[in-house]
C-alpha cells in the first residue's frame, strides 16, 4: 500500500507554492498512490480562492484524499470549499478522518486549538480510543503538530502537547501504529519511540533552517518536498519526493 502525504502548502495571492502543488498533484496523478493525505496548513490568512483551486486540483485524482486542517488553516472555509475532497469522519466535529484499507488503516486526528500555534491531542483521545477499537489492520496515526521534539526549540515550543497521554493509549492497547505521520516543522524529520516511527514531512512552501542548539543560522539548501509512505508486511518505509526532481514537470 502506497500513502503520499503533502503538507503545508502555505497557499497565498503572492506566493509560488500553489504551482508547485499543482506539479505535485501531475507527478502523483501518474504515480497514482492508493491514498493522499494533506496534513494542514494549506492556505494562509483564509483565501478562499486558493482553498478552491486546492479542492479542484483533488477532484480529478481517482484515488481517495484525506485531509487535516493546521494552525494556519481557516477551518470554516476550508470545510466549505474541500468538502467534497475531505473525506472527514463527522462534519459537526473537529475535522478527524479514518478509511480502512485492504494494507492498512489511516487515522487523522485534528489537533488544532483555535488561536494557537501549538496542537493538543488531549482532546481527542476518546475519539481515538474508540476508532481504535474497531481497526483490525495495521494503521497510519497522522496530525499537524507532531506529538515529539525535533530538536528545533522555536518549534518544539509549538508542537502537540500531551504526548505521553497519547502514547500511554497507544500502549495500551497493545497495537501501536507504524508511525506517527505530521507537518508543522516545514522539514523531513525522522525518529522513533519504541516500535512507533515518528515522520514529519516537508512542506511545499520554503522549508524552514536547521536550528540546532548554539549552530549558525545557515542559508537553506533544502528543496521542498513530500512522502510516499510505503507499507508492505506490516512494515513501514517513508520516502522523501524532492521537488527538485521534479523540475521542469
Amino acid at each position: 500500500m502506497l500513502v503520499a502525504q503533502i503538507s503545508d502548502i502555505h497557499a497565498s495571492p503572492d506566493s509560488p507554492s500553489l504551482l508547485t502543488f499543482e506539479r505535485a498533484i501531475d507527478w502523483l496523478k501518474a504515480f497514482r498512490p492508493d491514498a493522499l493525505v494533506l496534513t494542514g496548513d494549506l492556505v494562509d490568512d483564509g483565501w478562499q480562492q486558493g482553498y478552491r483551486q486546492i479542492a479542484e486540483s483533488l477532484h480529478v485524482l481517482d484515488f481517495p484524499t484525506y485531509i487535516l486542517p493546521g494552525n494556519g488553516d481557516d477551518q470554516s472555509v476550508m470545510r466549505a470549499e474541500l468538502a467534497e475532497v475531505g473525506n472527514w469522519a463527522d462534519p459537526s466535529r473537529p475535522m478527524h478522518f479514518q478509511a480502512a484499507f485492504n494494507d492498512a488503516t489511516v487515522i487523522g486526528v485534528d489537533v488544532t486549538v483555535a488561536g494557537q500555534s501549538h496542537g493538543d491531542i488531549r482532546p481527542h483521545l476518546s475519539w481515538l480510543k474508540s476508532t481504535l477499537a474497531d481497526v483490525a489492520t495495521p494503521f497510519l496515526l497522522f496530525m499537524h503538530q507532531p506529538p515529539f521534539g525535533i530538536g528545533i526549540e522555536v518549534l518544539d515550543q509549538v508542537g502537540c502537547r500531551n504526548d505521553d497521554a497519547l502514547l500511554e493509549l497507544l500502549n495500551a492497547l497493545g497495537s501501536p501504529p507504524l508511525g506517527i505521520l505530521c507537518g508543522h516543522v516545514h522539514r523531513p524529520v525522522s525518529s522513533r519511540v519504541g516500535l512507533i516511527a515518528l515522520q514529519t514531512c516537508g512542506s511545499l512552501c520554503p522549508p524552514n533552517p536547521l536550528l540546532l542548539g548554539d549552530r549558525a543560522d545557515l542559508p537553506v539548501l533544502d528543496a521542498s518536498s513530500f512522502l510516499v509512505h510505503e507499507v508492505t508486511n506490516d512494515r513501514l518505509l517513508s520516502h522523501v519526493v524532492s521537488m527538485q526532481t521534479l523540475a521542469g514537470a
